[in-house]
């Protein structure tokens, strides 16, 4: 059997581009209902766009602002060519400062559940990270630090393990949720 190939290539773009988290929205997985993808593309690969986001009655998506310039997520892509399979592993990391009661109060709910999280970056474009399976707190630290600059906080690490790459989530889908501080 013949797969699809390439359809495009990759030019090189412009230098306009900015690393880093401005923030991230966690939802708990059992409140989303679905999501919505453009199908604008052709099959084997669509847009790769959520369009929209159906949620349970009073869902909420919670922001979590991370200390400046600290935080990322990453994609690897985990291929077998002996099995013939491949997954994407996307890993987010996030530093916030402060070790507190409401911190670590935060981390235990966190621990207990799957969410989905969309990401924004410094580009103002949305990512949509668990899409098909959730995100877990798989790792993390608490730090008081050692020098006065150090961070005193957390280090927290979210994983999923999904059968597609992350999918960029529009604006409008974004305009139209609940998002709590």
């Amino acid at each position: 059997m013949s797969c699809s190939l390439l359809t495009s290539g990759w030019p090189k773009g412009c230098k306009d581009n900015a690393g880093g988290l401005k923030r991230v929205l966690l939802a708990n997985k059992i409140d989303v209902v679905s999501f919505t993808e453009d199908t604008v593309g052709s099959l084997p690969v669509p847009s790769g766009e959520i369009t929209a986001i159906t949620r349970s009655a009073g869902a909420t998506f919670y922001e979590f602002v991370p200390n400046k310039m600290s935080s990322n997520w990453v994609e690897n892509i985990q291929a077998n060519a002996q099995n013939g399979t491949v997954g994407y592993e996307q890993v987010l990391t996030m530093i916030f400062a402060k070790n507190e009661a409401a911190a670590r109060n935060r981390v235990v709910l966190l621990a207990q559940g799957e969410v989905y999280a969309i990401v924004e970056d410094y580009n103002g474009k949305y990512f949509l990270l668990g899409e098909f399976n959730g995100c877990e707190l798989t790792g993390g630290s608490s730090s008081s630090g050692t020098a006065l600059s150090d961070l005193n906080g957390w280090t927290l690490t979210l994983t999923a393990m999904e059968p597609e790459p992350a999918k960029e989530v529009t604006a409008a889908a974004i305009a139209t949720l609940d998002i709590v501080e």
